[in-house]
C-alpha cells in the first residue's frame, strides 16, 4: 500500500521559523505515529540503513526570507507525508485521518490541523495506490509505452554518488534511486539494472532547474535541484520504457535522492 497525505495547518500565532522545516515535520510525524502505533514509530526511527518507509515535506505556503519562514496567525499552510509500506500507510491514516491530533508542532510553534486528504482530485500531490496497481498499469498495458517522462522536483533534490554529493537529477541517479526504493518495500522485485539503463540509455531532453540550499544541523548546508526535467529513453525496448514510466509514477510516494524523510527530494510525474 502506498499513500500520499496532504495536511492543512492553521497557524496559532505569528512566528519566524527556520526556512526548511522538513526535519521538524519528520520529528512530529514520528511523534504522531508513536501516539497510535509505538512499534511502527520505533522501527522507523531505528532504521539506520537504506531508505525509510516514509517521506516528509517541509512546510508549504510560507514566505521565506533570509531570516527564515514567516508564519502568520490564522493563515493555512500545507505539509505532506507519504507511506511506502502497508504498516506505515495504515499508521499514518490512523494518526492523521481517524484520530487527528489537536495540535501539530513544528520547531516549537503550534499549528491547528485543518483538514487532510489523499485524494488527487483535491490536491495534485495527494494519492493512494498499491505496488500491484502501479505494476499492472505500468507493465501490463497493451501497446508500446511512450519513451519519455517529465518529473517535477518540488523541493531540493540531491544524490550521493561515489562518495560525493550531486545536486543534479541525472537519469541514472533518479531511476537508480527509484528502483532501490521500490525493491526495498515492494513485494514485486524489479531489475536493479534500471540504474545502468538510466546511465546508458536515458537522456535529459528538456529541463528547467535551479539550485536551492537546505540548511541542516550545526550549520550544515546541502544544495539540491528544484524544477522540471524531461527524460527520454534512447532505446525504445518495451520492458525498460514501461519500467521508466512506472517508476516515474512511483516517485510521488517514494521521493528521490537523499534526505527524503526531511523534506528533500519531493517529486512527482507531470508528463
Amino acid at each position: 500500500m502506498l499513500v500520499s497525505l496532504l495536511l492543512s495547518l492553521r497557524a496559532c500565532g505569528d512566528a519566524c521559523l527556520p526556512g526548511h522545516l522538513g526535519r521538524a515535520n519528520y520529528a512530529e510525524v514520528l511523534t504522531q505515529i508513536q501516539r497510535v502505533a509505538p512499534d511502527v514509530s520505533a522501527q522507523i526511527h531505528a532504521g539506520n540503513h537504506g531508505p525509510k518507509p516514509l517521506t516528509c515535506s517541509g512546510l508549504w505556503g510560507a514566505r521565506t526570507t533570509r531570516q527564515g519562514a514567516e508564519i502568520k496567525q490564522d493563515q493555512v499552510y500545507t505539509l505532506r507525508v507519504t507511506g511506502l509500506t502497508v504498516q506505515v500507510a495504515r499508521s499514518l491514516h490512523l494518526a492523521l485521518v481517524e484520530t487527528p491530533p489537536a495540535i501539530w508542532t513544528l520547531a516549537e510553534h503550534p499549528f491547528e490541523p485543518a483538514g487532510v486528504t489523499c485524494d488527487p482530485q483535491e490536491h495534485e500531490w495527494a494519492g493512494q495506490t498499491t505496488y500491484e496497481e502501479l505494476a499492472s498499469y505500468g507493465l501490463l498495458q497493451p501497446g508500446p509505452p511512450t519513451s519519455h517522462v517529465t518529473l517535477q522536483f518540488g523541493s531540493p533534490t540531491s544524490f550521493k554518488s561515489a562518495g560525493i554529493h550531486v545536486p543534479v537529477p541525472l537519469p541514472d541517479l533518479v531511476f537508480g534511486s527509484l528502483v532501490e526504493r521500490w525493491n526495498a518495500f515492494s513485494p514485486i522485485t524489479l531489475s536493479p539494472e534500471m540504474r545502468r539503463f538510466g546511465e546508458e540509455m536515458i537522456a535529459i531532453s528538456r529541463y528547467n532547474l535551479r539550485s536551492q540550499a537546505v540548511h541542516g544541523k550545526q550549520g550544515g548546508l546541502r544544495i539540491g535541484g528544484v524544477g522540471e526535467v524531461t527524460y527520454t529513453a534512447l532505446n525504445r525496448d518495451r520492458y525498460w520504457c514501461a519500467l521508466m514510466q512506472m517508476l516515474a509514477d512511483f516517485a510521488l510516494y517514494s521521493g528521490v535522492g537523499v534526505q527524503t524523510t526531511m523534506g528533500m527530494g519531493q517529486a512527482r510525474r507531470i508528463g
